[in-house]
């Protein structure tokens, strides 16, 4: 059967890099699209007359959009031009369309699922200025194909396609990989291969869960009021992206938490601990709490023997009533499904004054952000950074007080 084809006018953004548009009154969410436009559709298949809204990808462009620009990496572009790959889902749009885009995104997941009218500032580094929102990556995952070329996944399938190059990933990283030979095949075929960057030189090309160059463990560091805080992270553990990423959220979290200082802060889901150390220049106590073993053992080796960090392994909602007396401050961090229900209630339940919140996933903070006000929080102050250029993502930090 013919896939469904259809020319519609573009409504206006959504998320996960979509916008909406409408064929016969049923919401279909478009990708490589822009609010404005004229454009030919392909439907995605299966596109069942009783579906509550299709999805559909852009296959020309009759009136294009000011925001529209070439795509950056067209290998990530729409399928019917060539692309296919993902991670770019915005490489269409130009760098000032991508803010107002997320902009705009945010404030709509905020009203809807926050029940807040708050406006977002969305930032662009002047790093990804100047490279056009290129080269920013420090880490990239790919997997070897049934010949042993390191590759990446089609959109929507689990055809693997071979790539030699990718414009988002640092230019340094890209000539670490080519010297080591990566993209010259010759992997065990479904191999994983992660490509990783640290400061000072430091790198790792991993193929198959071994490094094949550079180091196991890479450096990392922040400089805060004057003082460098420096970090050990294996090649494997989570570490910020975007090469300016760690200083930037630490920049904001440290000046958002010097109003608080005191005696306790809590640090949840704190990863490798890169907010916990210069957490301690502010505080006496520093308990932090991280589910990944890996990281936690990082934070532990980074803290060093210093007493004033507790740094423990568990499930956030579950460590919490161990923690002891309430904090001046919480800082959290979670993953992209967010701090939830339970643990927004404990917050509530201990009175915790403080909290400053870091989410990479605009959808679950402003859910989040119901769950606290209905344990009397509001939000004080709020910032976001376009620490993702060309994809839909974008990173926010809110303060909260009761």
């Amino acid at each position: 059967m013919a896939a469904k084809k259809y020319r519609v006018l573009i409504e206006r953004f959504a998320d996960q890099g979509r916008c909406v548009a409408h064929v016969d009154g049923r919401v279909v969410f478009v990708r490589f699209a822009l609010p404005g436009e004229e454009v030919l559709i392909c439907v995605d298949e299966p596109a069942r007359t009783s579906d509550r809204f299709w999805t559909g990808e852009v296959e020309e462009v009759f009136s294009a959009s000011p925001f529209r620009v070439p795509p950056s990496w067209p290998e990530a572009g729409p399928v019917a031009w060539g692309g296919g790959l993902g991670g770019a889902d915005l490489c269409h749009v130009s760098l000032e369309g991508q803010i107002e885009w997320k902009k705009q995104v945010t404030e709509a997941q905020l009203a809807h699922l926050g029940k807040i009218e708050a406006g977002c500032p969305v930032e662009r580094l002047e790093f990804d200025r100047e490279n056009g929102g290129l080269w920013w990556r420090s880490r990239i995952d790919l997997v070897a194909n049934a010949q042993g070329f390191a590759s990446m996944r089609r959109r929507g399938s689990r055809d693997l396609v071979p790539i030699r190059s990718m414009p988002l990933c640092s230019k340094e990283l890209l000539e670490k990989a080519d010297e080591a030979g990566i993209w010259g095949g010759g992997l065990a075929p479904g191999a994983p291969v992660r490509l990783s960057i640290g400061a000072g030189g430091s790198f790792s090309i991993a193929a198959g869960g071994k490094v094949i160059s550079g180091k196991e463990k890479l450096s990392e560091s922040v400089v805060l009021g004057g003082r460098t805080y420096r970090y050990q992270v294996r090649q494997d553990c989570f570490w910020q992206v975007h090469l300016l990423a760690a200083q930037t959220l630490a920049s904001q979290v440290f000046s958002l938490a010097k109003e608080f200082s005191g005696k306790r802060v809590w640090d949840l889901y704190s990863g490798s601990g890169l907010f916990t150390l210069p957490l301690g220049s502010l505080f006496d106590e520093v308990k932090s709490v991280e589910q990944s073993p890996s990281a936690v053992a990082a934070a532990r080796k980074n803290a060093g023997k210093n007493p004033k960090f507790d740094i423990r392994k568990g499930d956030v909602a579950k460590a919490m009533p161990s923690l002891g007396s309430a904090p001046d401050l919480v800082v959290a961090d979670p993953s992209r499904s967010g701090m939830g229900r339970e643990v927004c209630r404990q917050l509530g339940e201990r009175n915790v004054p403080a909290l400053i919140y870091v989410s990479c996933n605009p959808a679950t903070f402003a859910r989040d952000c119901a769950f606290l006000g209905e344990e009397g929080y509001s939000l004080s102050s709020l910032r976001g950074f376009d620490l993702y250029p060309s994809t839909h993502h974008v990173e926010v930090v809110g303060l909260f007080l009761k």
